[in-house]
């Protein structure tokens, strides 16, 4: 699906459904400036510096159609500077014979995790970015039946109108069925796509009085990409492997004065295990030893960080107060198999209604020998602005 196409097919529809309704918008100006760290990886030769970057994002409605356009500017440390725009979304819905139908560009959200959502299948962001980020959607064409409890809903999903993502992006036919009780929710998603043959999953809600809350999801996917650590003078290769997994479980406790707790944990089989990153690691020292003619070698070793997750089995623990001028917040990852860590501390402070100021300091680090330790930055340091007209 061609963006030509996306943007042309819903005007098609446009005048049999729409309804007289004001044009609305809103603004959002967000601006970032990082100081990056750099680590002592024997896998990365990085550099400590100064990065900025600039997010202007409008969202609009008007009748039956609904977007946001993002404009994007960044300058690395090191770079120059680059600047693009983005529709992140644009579609338009309306009814017709008891079904509710969608046509364009919309994010798909179905996962109910906080660090990690085995369920955004379609087009994965990062999840709590302390940097400023895009979040676009994919193009889909749905229908949806709604009843007194639930919904059911049919989409054909194509991910390759992406501006921002790059490569050979999947595209194919997923179902989902979601239920609501009386203190529960649950649904479950299929999908199959020409890259990953057949996905499925689900996720289950449950609140407990007024503070507790549990949630889980889980997601195989039939087929995957996974780099693969490289024998001693060889170069990582790309393997098609099968079956992958995913899965995770929390829970949350909130009170009345705006303390707020989430303890997680997800595994992943998709990922290496803790003796395929010992390779990696002592491959890469030996290379070190060896000396500068040994760096293209040694710097490959990295490429498996470009898999979908890092490790299999993951803790996250998160605070956040909310009161009315102040947000504290506090994240711990921990990787029990290699002692990695990451850690983020932040807040938020609301000057006005429409005026923010963010800080947090994300630190990188664990075991000398741990996967995160091994990441190319220690700590990155993000101060922002937001401003909302």
């Amino acid at each position: 699906m061609k963006l030509y196409t996306l943007l042309v097919l819903p005007l098609i529809l446009a005048n049999a459904t729409s309804q007289a309704a004001p044009f609305e918008s809103q603004w959002e100006l967000a601006m970032a400036t990082a100081y990056d760290r750099a680590s002592d990886s024997v896998l990365f030769d990085g550099a400590s510096g100064v990065s900025r970057q600039a997010l202007l994002q409008g969202a609009f409605q008007y009748q039956d159609w609904e977007g946001q356009v993002s404009v994007f500017h960044q300058a690395e440390r090191g770079a120059s500077e680059d600047s693009q725009l983005v529709v992140d979304e644009f579609f338009w819905q309306g009814s017709w014979q008891n079904w509710d139908w969608l046509l364009g560009k919309r994010r798909l959200d179905f996962g109910v995790g906080y660090g990690q959502r085995p369920l955004d299948w379609f087009l994965p962001i990062e999840r709590n970015a302390v940097a400023l980020q895009v979040n676009e959607g994919v193009g889909v064409a749905s229908a949806s039946r709604f009843t007194g409890s639930g919904e059911f809903s049919v989409m054909l999903v194509d991910a390759g109108i992406s501006q921002v993502s790059t490569g050979d992006l999947p595209k194919g036919l997923a179902a989902r069925w979601y239920q609501l009780g009386a203190s529960a929710e649950w649904q479950l998603l299929g999908y199959i796509d020409d890259q990953r043959g057949v996905n499925l999953g689900g996720s289950w809600v449950d609140t407990y009085g007024e503070q507790w809350e549990v949630h889980t999801e889980w997601r195989y996917q039939q087929k995957y990409w996974r780099w693969q650590p490289a024998e001693l003078m060889a170069v990582p290769q790309q393997e098609r492997d099968n079956d992958g997994w995913q899965a995770l479980i929390g829970m949350t406790w909130a009170n009345s004065e705006g303390h707020s707790v989430i303890f997680e944990y997800w595994f992943d089989s998709r990922t290496l295990g803790k003796s395929e990153w010992d390779q990696v690691f002592d491959n890469s020292h030996w290379y070190q030893s060896q000396g500068v003619q040994w760096d293209n070698l040694r710097q490959s070793s990295a490429m498996v960080f470009l898999n979908d997750s890092t490790l299999r089995h993951n803790l996250l623990l998160h605070w956040t107060l909310s009161d009315n001028e102040y947000h504290p917040k506090l994240d711990i990852i921990y990787t029990p198999e290699d002692s990695g860590l990451i850690l983020t501390v932040g807040g938020e402070r609301e000057i006005t209604e429409d005026w923010g100021l963010h800080a947090s300091l994300r630190y990188f680090g664990g075991r000398e020998q741990s996967a995160f330790a091994q990441l190319q930055t220690q700590w990155v340091f993000t101060l922002s602005s937001t401003i909302v007209f």
